[in-house]
């Protein structure tokens, strides 16, 4: 789910949509796969964020759907975990159509399907779609990369389409960063197809907002870029990915589990938002149940509740949960401000309110016991740093003229 910041005295705490289990993602591909550690720069976002993730790759150079249908190691990984996603990738130059025609890659590809979910029938599969390399900045060198980058998008749309799976566009964002800015490199250099660590980083975040359908910005994952080239990074495959879900066939034909909510005092309009389900099931948190789609729910006490929305599809259960937050009558309601960025939450020791300097700010719990003297205030590029080693664990509303956040330690 995209984070937003709410209009309402309430936090929206997402957790990924196998609950608290650990997502395992396996990577099937070769040294564009594996160049800068790319999966592991994906797991530590993917961590970082919230999203507690376990990834494994199997990438050997120079391979591609030709070498993996033939090669037992691939097939021996699909039986070893019961896999959450799977990330193809076709070969370097499988994917524009160069060494095969896409018809036979689309069969192997089939064929590694077919095995997968044999052995992980709820796993969710997924194809990379890689960046070509660039020969040079020129508007002819550009052309070329563009036209070639065409032939890879539209073969990722057909594969996708003709096996009903969806892929991560890292090329189109890759791509987008070149057309945007030709004097930083994101290969290893011209005429070079592997990317370099910030295309490498580039790729990660993409995948992220791809398989958890979330902002990467804000990742506290930099790898060895500065922090304003990963946060513009971020933004850009942020938009790219959650801006355009359908064009990359993501919710098109695989089980999405998602509800959305608004609160009105103590009653709570949950709004079923799910895709490609056969039925769906709500606990509120406080003994309620229901069935129905969207129904308003009417919490008779203030505090916070874990609601969890899980949707049956054929044999697969998929669950997403959210903890909503009910405040103490007498507490008034706030807009927060677009750019006001909260995190971390949960925390432990620091809070950071990117995009806010004042620290005239109020923190107490939700009975109303003033916190405010436990923590102490920095001013930093990002915004405000809130110090909060001495603030006992528990919840508490954070509090300024502007907004009003549920915070939990």
């Amino acid at each position: 789910m995209r984070t937003k910041y709410l209009i309402l005295l309430t936090f929206l705490y997402c957790i990924s949509s196998n609950a608290q289990d650990t997502t395992k993602v396996l990577f099937i591909g070769n040294s564009i796969t594996y160049f800068n550690n790319m999966p592991q720069t994906f797991e530590a976002i993917a961590n970082s964020k919230g999203d507690t993730t376990e990834v494994t790759m199997y990438a050997p150079g120079g391979t591609g759907f030709i070498n993996h249908v033939n090669d037992p190691n691939v097939f021996n990984l699909f039986q070893q975990e019961e896999w959450d996603y799977v990330v193809l990738q076709p070969g370097s130059n499988e994917s524009p159509g160069y060494s095969e025609p896409i018809d036979q890659t689309l069969a192997r590809a089939l064929i590694l399907k077919d095995s997968i979910l044999l052995y992980s029938p709820c796993a969710k599969i997924l194809f990379y779609e890689i960046s070509y390399g660039v020969w040079g900045n020129t508007s002819e060198n550009l052309n070329t990369y563009n036209n070639t980058m065409d032939l890879i998008r539209a073969n990722l749309v057909y594969l996708s389409d003709s096996s009903k799976l969806f892929f991560a566009p890292a090329g189109e964002v890759m791509r987008a960063a070149w057309n945007n800015n030709q004097t930083t490199m994101l290969w290893g250099g011209n005429g070079d197809i592997h990317p370099n660590a910030i295309g490498s980083y580039i790729t990660a975040c993409a995948f992220y907002a791809s398989i958890f359908q979330k902002e990467s910005f804000g990742t506290n994952i930099l790898s060895s870029l500065t922090q304003l080239q990963a946060s513009n990074y971020q933004q850009l495959a942020d938009s790219i990915v959650l801006n355009n879900l359908s064009d990359w066939r993501i919710n098109t034909y695989d089980q999405y589990t998602d509800f959305n909510y608004s609160v009105d005092q103590s009653n709570v309009t949950f709004n079923n938002t799910s895709q490609n389900v056969d039925s769906l099931s709500w606990d509120f948190g406080d003994g309620a149940t229901s069935n129905n789609p969207t129904i308003i729910h009417n919490y008779i006490s203030s505090g916070t509740f874990t609601v969890t929305l899980t949707t049956y599809k054929g044999a697969c259960l998929e669950s997403k949960t959210k903890i909503v937050s009910i405040l103490p009558v007498g507490i008034e309601k706030h807009n927060v401000k677009s750019r006001i960025n909260i995190y971390p939450n949960p925390f432990i020791d620091k809070i950071i309110i990117e995009g806010y300097t004042i620290d005239d700010i109020s923190i107490f719990n939700l009975s109303g016991q003033d916190f405010s003297n436990h923590v102490s205030f920095i001013h930093t590029e990002k915004g405000l740093e809130i110090n909060t080693s001495n603030l006992p664990s528990g919840e508490y509303i954070l509090k300024t003229d502007s907004f009003a956040n549920i915070i939990y330690k």
